[in-house]
């Protein structure tokens, strides 16, 4: 037994003393066969790299040429004909737009929409398009005033949407604007300018100036002022909450704003009816009238001296 497993043990190791240069012998082949391969591969992967490092930086540096970059400081802007030209200069003074912008710059459009877009007279950055080699197209919607707002000897601009704008960027003459404008011996804190102004004074004012305009009425009676001091009082009164004041110092005692509107007061559109209605008797100038009162359904007023 002893003597078989030695004679098994020693062919064990004949066996793999065969297998060894066997396995030798394919190694070789295997590292003749592949060796020139992987150089090659590894060759042609350093080329790949190194060609595209190289056109990566030709691309950066041409893209860097000062032929494609543009300084937005010196854009030139049509400004609509109710903007001062003085907003056509403050504008080149924002420090963030002096820089040159390469217009291949990722995100430039953005960046630049944002940057006009948080200008206080600017609602809304409209385009920005890149014109190659190094101009750019942009297009935005100001901010246009709608109706003037005065409190003693202060006066204010605000938008339709009652945002209070800084006057210096804005005409005062030639303008349809300015009249009527709104007047209040009481206001609410001044906002910043950019900013909401939330009265609901103003508010009210708005709406009322907002209705006159679409009718025209304001041509036609030549109402000059629109006055809102008592609009939304705590306590109740008969007392008109809006008053307006006819270039001939009339008053029209319009009553609550439509916005808070009175359950016993008539609306807008009926107010504006018995004032029509007043007009077929005393002419639109009303310069006979010391007041005439349109709250009710049965409009009233008073002659001078009576």
């Amino acid at each position: 037994m002893g003597r078989l497993k030695i004679k098994k043990s020693l062919n064990h190791t004949f066996t793999f003393k065969s297998l060894v240069p066997s396995i030798f012998e394919k190694l070789h082949w295997f590292h003749r066969q592949l060796y020139p391969f992987l150089l090659k591969f590894a060759g042609v992967v350093c080329i790949v790299i190194f060609t595209i490092w190289g056109l990566k930086e030709v691309w950066n540096t041409l893209t860097d040429l000062s032929i494609f970059k543009v300084n937005p400081a010196t854009l030139t802007f049509n400004v609509p004909p109710w903007m001062d030209n003085r907003f056509s200069e403050d504008i080149k003074q924002v420090e963030a737009l002096h820089r040159h912008y390469s217009l291949y710059e990722r995100d430039i459009a953005n960046r630049i929409a944002t940057i006009y877009g948080d200008m206080v007279v600017i609602k809304k950055v409209d385009v920005v398009k890149r014109v190659f080699p190094n101009k750019l197209n942009i297009r935005f919607t100001m901010r246009r005033p709608f109706a003037l707002i005065k409190k003693g000897e202060n006066s204010y601009l605000v938008d339709e949407e009652g945002v209070l704008l800084p006057k210096e960027y804005y005409k005062f003459s030639d303008v349809d604007y300015i009249s009527p404008y709104i007047q209040s011996r009481r206001l609410s804190r001044l906002p910043l300018p950019g900013k909401e102004w939330n009265d609901k004074k103003i508010k009210a004012g708005v709406a009322l100036v907002k209705f006159l305009r679409i009718n025209n009425i304001h041509n036609l009676f030549g109402i000059v002022t629109v006055d809102v001091t008592n609009v939304h009082r705590e306590k109740y009164s008969r007392g008109s909450d809006i008053i307006l004041w006819t270039e001939n110092n009339t008053q029209i005692r319009w009553g609550c704003s439509s916005l808070f509107k009175s359950p016993d007061e008539l609306t807008d559109e009926e107010k504006l009816q018995n004032l029509l209605s007043i007009a077929k008797i005393e002419g639109t100038s009303l310069k006979q009238m010391e007041y005439v009162d349109v709250r009710w359904s049965k409009p009233v007023g008073k002659r001078w001296g009576n």
